[in-house]
C-alpha cells in the first residue's frame, strides 16, 4: 500500500511514518523540511496552507492520506497561524484528496473537541472534523488522541512537559528568593509548598506515543476512533508524582489567595488551566494502553531535562 503522510517530520508524524514504514507501507512524508528519504520513505516538500499542498508534481499511486498536520498550541492565536494551519490546511487536503481521487482518508482530530472548544486548537479541530465529515470522500477514519507523551524513542517536549517545565522554572526562582531569606534571617528550612487551581480527582487524560502510532497504523475501519487512555491518572496522583521528582509539595485548591509566586504560575500557565479539571473520554484503546504510573512520569522528567 503506498499512502500519503502530511506533517511527516513533526513528533506525531515521525513516529507514525516509522511505524508504517516497519510494516511495509510505502510513505510519501510531505512537509515543508521533509524527512530523509530511506526504505519505503519518499520524501515530499510541500505545505498544506497552500493550494494543492503546493507539489508541482503529485504521485499517481496514493491510495490513503493521513493528514497529521497541525499546530498545537494551546494559547492565543494572535498572528493566525494556527486557524490557517489547522482549518485552512484541512480544507486544502480535502480539495487534494478530491483533485486527485485519493478516496481513503485518515485525520488526526483531538478528543478535546466536546463543547464549543475552550481554545483556537479547539475550535479549529472541531470545524475541521465538521470539514472533513462533510467532504464527500468516500472513506473517512478520524482519530481522536488525547494527551500524546513522548518516550525514550520519541521524546517530545508536548504540552505535558511544558506544563512540567513551567512548574520547575517557577519554583526555581521561588527556591533562589526562599534561600536568601532564610539566609538572612536564620530561619529553619521549610519545606516548599506550591498550590495549584486544580481538582485533584480529575482525570488527566495521557496516552504514550507509540500506542497512538501503533493503533493509527492499524485501523483501516471508517469511523471515528477515540486514542484515549481508558484508566487515566488523576491530577492528584499526577501532582504527587511531579512534587516527588522535583522535591517540592504540590496541593491543588479551588479557592486560595496566590503567593506572588503562585500568581507568576497563574499568570504564565493560564492556557494549561482549564485542562486541570480533569475530563472523561470514551476509549478505543482498552486493550492495549498501558497504565500511566509513577515510574513513566519520572521517565518523562528526565527526558525533558536532557532535551
Amino acid at each position: 500500500m503506498k499512502v500519503l503522510v502530511t506533517g511527516a517530520s513533526g513528533f506525531l508524524g515521525s513516529a507514525l511514518v516509522s511505524k508504517l514504514v516497519q510494516e511495509g507501507t510505502v510513505v510519501y512524508g510531505l512537509s515543508r523540511h521533509p524527512p530523509a528519504p530511506g526504505k519505503n520513505l519518499i520524501p515530499l516538500e510541500g505545505d498544506i496552507i497552500q493550494p494543492n499542498l503546493e507539489l508541482k508534481k503529485v504521485p499517481r499511486d496514493i491510495q490513503a492520506l493521513y493528514h497529521l498536520a497541525a499546530i498545537h498550541r494551546l494559547g492565543d492565536d494572535k498572528d493566525g497561524s494556527i486557524w490557517q494551519t489547522n482549518v485552512t490546511g484541512t480544507g486544502n487536503v480535502i480539495d487534494f484528496c478530491i483533485k486527485h481521487n485519493i478516496s481513503r482518508l485518515y485525520f488526526c482530530s483531538t478528543a478535546y473537541t466536546i463543547g464549543d472548544g475552550r481554545n483556537t486548537y479547539e475550535k479549529s479541530k472541531i470545524m475541521s472534523e465538521k470539514m472533513v465529515e462533510a467532504s464527500g470522500i468516500p472513506k473517512i477514519t478520524i482519530f481522536k488522541p488525547s494527551v500524546v507523551m513522548g518516550t525514550k524513542e520519541h521524546p517530545y517536549p508536548g504540552h505535558f512537559s511544558q506544563f512540567v517545565a513551567l512548574v520547575i522554572k517557577v519554583h526555581q526562582r521561588a527556591e533562589l528568593i526562599r534561600r536568601k531569606i532564610e539566609g538572612v534571617l536564620r530561619l529553619p528550612v521549610i519545606e516548599p509548598v506550591f498550590r495549584v487551581n486544580a481538582d485533584p480527582e480529575g482525570k488527566l487524560n495521557l496516552v504514550p506515543v507509540d500506542v497512538i502510532v501503533k493503533s493509527m497504523a492499524q485501523i483501516k475501519e471508517e469511523g471515528t476512533f477515540w486514542l484515549t487512555n481508558p484508566k487515566p491518572p488523576t491530577i492528584g496522583q499526577l501532582f504527587n508524582w511531579i512534587g516527588e521528582f522535583i522535591m517540592v509539595r504540590i496541593e491543588t485548591s479551588s479557592v486560595f489567595k496566590p503567593t506572588p509566586i503562585e500568581l507568576m504560575f497563574q499568570k504564565m500557565g493560564s492556557a494549561f488551566e482549564p485542562y486541570l479539571w480533569g475530563d472523561n473520554f470514551p476509549s478505543n484503546l482498552k486493550e492495549i494502553c498501558p497504565r500511566i504510573n509513577k515510574e513513566f512520569i519520572h521517565e518523562t522528567i528526565k527526558n525533558l531535562l536532557t532535551i
